[in-house]
């Protein structure tokens, strides 16, 4: 498995060319080998794709808007064209809009303009990744959640998915049951710890940190264990936040990685 970064985790440090450069180089100094990134709009993503191969980085997806690529045509073709850049098959989508969220109907909807996005993209080569969130799990009763929706409603062949620890301990559900329950759908999976701070007003009152991979509460060698059986191709460290600089942590998270066989 390859071992990456989402660069949201170090997004203040993309604000010329030069700190993008430094900022790669630093990542790959730490023993990444991939990144999940996009294009600043002060660079192509030509550009951008130029500076990774510089430090020897692949990017594991390209970012693609799904408002417009509802709109297929032009916007598709700019998907692929970015994918092709980047030299993966993978578009990757976020969040669904709100609009779909909270009732079973808007979920189906969701999950069926889904299909119809990967179909186009898949006439290139191309698959689509959407990566979830907490909100995906919210209940509908009867034991069934908008994730069991988005998962079951899906072209398994054409719709894969990026999990994420974190969110998934966050929604109080099982990462080592959903990565083994998507076999064959979960190229990518963000890695990133669910931790505990300081200063709890009460006992049921606790503040929730992303934490470095293995400084938090997450059972981590099940999870590991599970991404390899499934064949997990990038495991990329995102953390949202960081107490001090986020170079310091991505090195605690590959450090700890590597001690996990990651």
């Amino acid at each position: 498995m390859k071992k990456g970064v989402q660069s949201f985790t170090v997004r203040e440090y993309f604000s010329n060319r030069e700190q993008c450069r430094e900022t790669y180089r630093k990542i790959a100094d730490i023993g990444y080998d991939s990144v999940q990134t996009w294009a600043p709009g002060f660079m192509t993503a030509a550009e951008t794709q130029e500076m990774l191969e510089e430090f020897g980085l692949a990017n594991c997806s390209g970012g693609a808007d799904y408002e417009k690529l509802t709109a297929g045509g032009a916007s598709v073709s700019e998907a692929v064209n970015n994918a092709r850049i980047y030299k993966t098959p993978y578009v990757s989508v976020g969040t669904l809009p709100e609009q779909f969220r909270y009732t079973r109907d808007g979920m189906k909807r969701y999950a069926h303009s889904l299909n119809a996005i990967a179909a186009e993209l898949k006439k290139e080569g191309c698959s689509l990744i959407y990566h979830h969130h907490t909100l995906e799990f919210y209940s509908f009763g009867g034991g069934v959640n908008g994730m069991d929706i988005l998962t079951s409603e899906t072209d398994p062949e054409g719709v894969l998915f990026t999990l994420d620890t974190h969110w998934l301990a966050a929604s109080g559900a099982d990462p080592v049951y959903w990565i083994r329950k998507l076999k064959g759908r979960v190229p990518i999976i963000h890695f990133k710890d669910y931790g505990i701070d300081e200063g709890a007003g009460r006992i049921e009152q606790v503040n929730r940190i992303f934490a470095e991979v293995g400084e938090g509460n997450i059972n981590w060698p099940p999870i590991v264990g599970a991404c390899r059986d499934i064949g997990v191709e990038f495991v990329i460290v995102e953390q949202d936040t960081c107490k001090g600089s986020p170079f310091d942590s991505l090195r605690v998270s590959f450090e700890n990685m590597r001690g996990l066989g990651v």
